[in-house]
């Protein structure tokens, strides 16, 4: 079977449009999203009449301009499901097909073809709409219109399933076969999802592997190996928690096989930072944090949909004091500090200081204890 292309995302996570600045009540402006994901939406307010009617696609006598535009272009065909989980005003929804390239100038000519139209009262219940299939090689836009001068919100769930036409699933299946020389032993990669147990397609950096070294992208990867390698595996899959493995054992004397199971994201779930080290009893980051910090922030990129709480923890012996809360979350902000500064919007950071209240051991025995119990940690919100 040819292999297929996904984007395969995880669960649902609340988010707002985070560091748009550009003015998303018009097409040119609209932002990007992905699916899978809950959305809250504001409007601008805007307090004119749209002599176009929104290019002329809108059905309503009168149409404001006071509009959210925002597209999608799905990684392969699939089905959309589209939700109104509370809209505090009336609107008007419409959703558009056209070609990825010069879409805004193709929707104002009129070549765009509408897909979908359907005005709601104001609710605070959810309102469903039948599902769409999207053909991939396309985008979408969604334009949002309310009345004038509305500054008010709504909740957007937006969903999508791989699947052909007919309705058969397309897997996340991507295999990349290097192993070009006869005889010689094989290095097998193989990522799958830790719940499902499907593959997932991703991001593959292969450091200190001699001859293996490179960028790959795959969810299958094939490569001749020789020698014993202790190798660097750095994972990174949209939807999905990284991985960074160190002193990864490759033997090159026979074909080998890895098996690396990637954690979605899903609100609620967290992940430990590791090698996130501070000035002792200090919230000052140490140098030798900074690359994971690097890595954090490049999560967060990759995963432009979430926010997350970074929990500070530290390792103390008796009651949880004041002074072991607010060193906790002095340390988690100064993390927040630092992904501000790399860029990342503030709006989908918070901190949170737990002092020793969360120990992993009670009774640490030993140092090896005592470091898992002073740590870093990340909550999907």
């Amino acid at each position: 079977m040819k292999p297929f292309l996904l984007l395969f995302v995880g669960l649902i996570f609340l988010t707002n449009l985070w560091g748009q600045k550009s003015d998303y009540a018009t097409c040119n402006g609209s932002v990007s999203i992905s699916a899978n994901a809950v959305y809250r939406l504001n409007f601008l307010g805007k307090s004119k009449h749209d002599q176009l009617n929104l290019f002329g696609y809108a059905k309503e006598d009168s149409v404001s301009t006071n509009t959210i535009w925002l597209n999608y272009t799905p990684a392969t065909s699939g089905e959309l499901s589209l939700q109104i989980q509370s809209c505090k005003t009336p609107l008007s929804i419409y959703i558009l097909e056209c070609p990825t390239e010069n879409a805004c100038q193709k929707i104002k000519e009129k070549e765009a073809n509408l897909l979908f139209h359907e005005s709601i009262p104001a609710t605070n219940q959810t309102t469903k709409f039948p599902n769409l299939f999207l053909p991939e090689g396309k985008t979408y836009y969604f334009a949002f219109n309310t009345k004038k001068n509305n500054r008010d919100s709504l909740v957007l769930k937006l969903g999508f399933e791989a699947k052909t036409e007919t309705g058969e699933k397309i897997v996340d299946s991507v295999l990349l076969d290097m192993a070009h020389i006869y005889g010689a032993p094989i290095y097998h990669l193989i990522l799958i999802d830790e719940q499902t147990k499907l593959p997932v397609t991703a991001r593959i950096y292969l450091s200190e592997a001699g001859n293996l070294d490179g960028t790959y992208r795959a969810s299958h990867l094939y490569l001749n190996n020789t020698k014993k390698l202790k190798a660097t595996i750095r994972l990174d899959a949209q939807g999905y928690f990284s991985k960074d493995l160190f002193l990864h054992k490759i033997d090159g004397s026979r074909d080998t096989y890895d098996t690396i199971a990637l954690t979605s994201l899903s609100k609620g779930s967290t992940a430990k930072l590791d090698d996130i080290n501070f000035v002792g009893g200090l919230a000052i980051i140490l140098d030798e944090s900074l690359p994971k910090l690097k890595r954090l922030k490049d999560f967060l990129v990759l995963n432009g949909g979430i926010a997350i709480e970074i929990q500070g923890h530290v390792n103390g012996e008796g009651k949880n004091n004041l002074s072991a809360q607010r060193l906790s979350k002095k340390r988690a902000e100064k993390i927040i500090r630092y992904l501000i500064d790399n860029g990342v919007d503030s709006r989908r950071l918070s901190a949170v200081g737990f002092g020793n209240t969360k120990p992993i051991f009670t009774d640490p025995k030993d140092d090896n204890e005592r470091e898992a119990n002073r740590r870093v940690e990340i909550l999907i919100n």
